[in-house]
């Protein structure tokens, strides 16, 4: 049974979605309210997790940040590994 909080949600608390181009994983940026945020056993906010399809996340969300964009920059910058070739030990 789900739990519904507030019979209506504002605009500004709806979820963003985005698919990371290097793993086709998604990434979901959604608002925490009081009720859901303990569920996660956290304080309100901006949360983020990803997702292959077809699957659940893989994991619990992040810690809660101030706004959508901080919480999708996060996710961003830490996600952001240059991809380099192994080194060759045949290259003299």
């Amino acid at each position: 049974m789900a739990v519904i909080s507030g019979q209506k949600r504002c605009a500004v608390y709806e979820p963003l979605y985005d698919i990371d181009p290097r793993t086709d994983a998604t990434i979901e940026v959604f608002y925490a309210d009081p009720t859901l945020a303990s569920s996660f056993g956290c304080g309100t906010g901006w949360f983020w997790w990803t997702c292959q399809c077809g699957f659940l996340p893989g994991g619990p969300p992040t810690d809660p940040f101030a706004t959508s964009y901080a919480a999708y920059r996060n996710f961003v910058l830490g996600n952001m590994q240059p991809r380099v070739s192994p080194a060759r030990s045949d290259i003299s």
